[in-house]
C-alpha cells in the first residue's frame, strides 16, 4: 500500500513531482508557502511577500529538474526565495535610479542561513528615526521613487537620498555589532 504523500519527506516529494505527480508539489506548497511567506514579510510589505511567495512556487515548477533528492530541500528553497527577493529589489532599484546614492540595501539582507531565527528586518529599522525609516520602506519595501517618497513626507527628493543615505548607515552599522554585515 503507498504512503500517504503528507507522510513524505520534501525530497521524497521532489522527486514524485520531478516524475509528474503535481498532488507532490501540491504537498510541498501547503507545508511550506507560510514559511516563504513569513520569511520574506519580515523583509517587504505583506503584499508584496504574497506576490513574491507565488513568484518562488513557479520558480519551483520551473526548475524542478534541477533539484537533486540528496541535498536538502529546505535550504534549496529559501535560496530560492531570497534570489527572489533580491531579483525584485535590484528590479525595483533599475526602475527607479540609474545612479544610486548611498549603500547597497540587498548587501544588508541576510541570507536565511547566516541570519539567527529571531532575525527580523522590521525590527532591524527600529533602530532608526521614524522619517529615515518611513522613507527606507517606501524606497526598498514598496519601491517609490524618490519624488513619490519626498511628496509622502513632504520634503525634498535631496533630502529624502539624504534620509536614505544615513539610514542605511545605521542598519549597517547595527547590523556590524551584530556580526551580520556582509560588507566587512
Amino acid at each position: 500500500m503507498a504512503k500517504n504523500l503528507k507522510d513524505l519527506l520534501d525530497e521524497e516529494l521532489m522527486s514524485l513531482y520531478q516524475g509528474g505527480d503535481y498532488q507532490a508539489f501540491e504537498v510541498l506548497y501547503y507545508r511550506h508557502s507560510g514559511k516563504v511567506f513569513e520569511y520574506l514579510k519580515k523583509r517587504s510589505t505583506e503584499e508584496l511577500s504574497r506576490d513574491l511567495t507565488q513568484t518562488v512556487f513557479e520558480k519551483i515548477h520551473k526548475s524542478r529538474q534541477n533539484y537533486e533528492k540528496k541535498y536538502p530541500f529546505l535550504p534549496w528553497l529559501f535560496t530560492i526565495t531570497r534570489n527572489t527577493l533580491f531579483d525584485h529589489f535590484k528590479s525595483a532599484e533599475s526602475k527607479y535610479s540609474k545612479k544610486r546614492e548611498g549603500p547597497e540595501i540587498l548587501e544588508l539582507i541576510p541570507s536565511p542561513q547566516t541570519s539567527s531565527a529571531a532575525y527580523d528586518f522590521s525590527n532591524l529599522l527600529e533602530g532608526i528615526n521614524p522619517t529615515q525609516k518611513r522613507a527606507i520602506e517606501l524606497r526598498y519595501l514598496s519601491d517609490w521613487s524618490f519624488e513619490q517618497i519626498s511628496e509622502e513626507i513632504k520634503t525634498s527628493p535631496q533630502n529624502v537620498r539624504k534620509l536614505i543615505s544615513r539610514g542605511t548607515d545605521k542598519i549597517r552599522s547595527i547590523l556590524k555589532q551584530k556580526g551580520e554585515s556582509h560588507n566587512d
